[in-house]
């Protein structure tokens, strides 16, 4: 299983990879293993300072079967 990972703001992919796992995926990206397992099972939206502050990146990571090619912009 890998994990899709694209991380956006203002409607700019800053980082776009696929990882094999949510521990390298969490290490690489600087958060809990848990917020990467709670945004990914759709159980939580990540918001870092408040919902209502406007200038937060948007995380989305989708599972596949498939690693697709990755484009890391950071």
């Amino acid at each position: 299983m890998f994990y899709n990972v694209e991380i956006t703001f203002q409607d700019n992919i800053i980082h776009k990879k696929t990882y094999s796992n949510l521990s390298e995926m969490a290490e690489k990206l600087g958060i809990k293993y848990q917020t990467c397992a709670d945004i990914s099972s759709g159980r939580m939206k990540p918001k870092f300072i408040s919902e209502t502050f406007p200038f937060q990146p948007q995380i989305k990571i989708e599972k596949t079967k498939l690693k697709e090619k990755s484009i890391d912009i950071i």
